[in-house]
């Protein structure tokens, strides 16, 4: 059974998120997420999804026991995280510019 309260604590620690930044950028209540942290509250699959999304992480991969099946490497993973949190616009040039630089 997955710890959810401590795997997002440390998850959202690891991402250097406050817990008021991350209620800023996910527009979920500090409360809420404190809630969430010490195992008060249990999220729906909705809040959890906004709170990853802003931490750069998918449900999958939050709820996935086994980083070593999603991430061939740690360079492929912290590229993946790291463009996720982006907006689309500068997501896509990013792409972009690895496709031209593969050729």
């Amino acid at each position: 059974m997955i710890d959810i309260p401590n795997r997002f604590r440390k998850l959202r620690s690891a991402r250097g998120f406050s817990v008021y930044r991350l209620a800023r950028e996910s527009d979920v209540s500090e409360n809420y997420i404190h809630k969430i942290e010490r195992g008060e509250n249990q999220p729906s699959v909705y809040i959890l999804e906004k709170l990853l999304t802003c931490l750069g992480v998918t449900l999958p991969e939050f709820l996935n026991e086994s980083t070593e099946i999603m991430y061939p490497s740690d360079f492929e993973r912290e590229l993946i995280e790291s463009v996720r949190t982006l907006p689309a616009e500068k997501a896509s040039a990013i792409l972009h510019i690895a496709k031209l630089i593969g050729k």
